[in-house]
């Protein structure tokens, strides 16, 4: 049995070592939390994202009216404290708000008011990717999943609804943070529900 006879399975059980690893970090849709109301039926719209309804026409929008985000499921952030957690709800109303700041008020018009949640986060374990060798499998690297959907006034009926888990990406400095995944999704999430609102 010569070396190349050798190498050969070792080099296979390698790679397939790689490969699960690399699929068990992502890339797999998340279930629902419950904070989009079960009577919404999300649809797939591409590798982890959800989505339902829009197509808002917005001049018939008199007021865009942003909740405070919320972080509701304990157990569901990691080790992530209480400072941590005010941090990502922050960053997801304030890229909500950003998004939809260039609505001006218009006597008549509706008001949409707009519920987010960061329903889950895996956070990143940043000593675990400084260097590129310390990224092997990605086992630094965490997720985060975001909930929005918006109400034609307060209780009123839902117009748009979207879920969309980001995973870290090697390029990029969220993963040097514990929450910068979450950070990120939240404003990736942000963007693309605008885009779903009034496509």
């Amino acid at each position: 049995m010569n070396t190349t006879t050798i190498r050969r399975p070792v080099l296979a059980i390698a790679a397939a070592l790689l490969v699960g690893g690399l699929a068990a970090c992502g890339s797999t849709p998340h279930a629902r939390s419950g904070f989009i109301p079960n009577s919404v039926t999300l649809a797939s719209a591409g590798e982890l994202v959800s989505e339902w309804g829009g197509k808002l026409d917005p001049s018939t929008v008199g007021a865009v009216k942003v909740m405070p985000a919320t972080t509701p499921y304990g157990g569901k952030y990691g080790e992530l404290d209480a400072e941590q957690l005010s941090e990502v709800r922050v960053a997801m109303s304030e890229a909500l708000t950003k998004e939809f700041k260039d609505m001006a008020m218009k006597p008549g018009g509706r008001t949409i008011v707009i519920h987010a949640a960061i329903t889950e986060i895996k956070p990143n374990q940043p000593l675990r990717n400084i260097a590129p060798q310390t990224q092997i499998l990605k086992r630094g690297y965490g997720y985060a999943t975001c909930e929005i959907y918006a109400t034609d006034g307060e209780g009123g009926p839902i117009v748009a609804a979207l879920m969309q888990s980001h995973d870290t990406q090697r390029l990029g400095t969220e993963k040097y943070s514990e929450t910068g995944t979450a950070k990120r999704a939240s404003e990736d999430s942000a963007k693309k529900f605008r885009e779903l609102l009034f496509r």
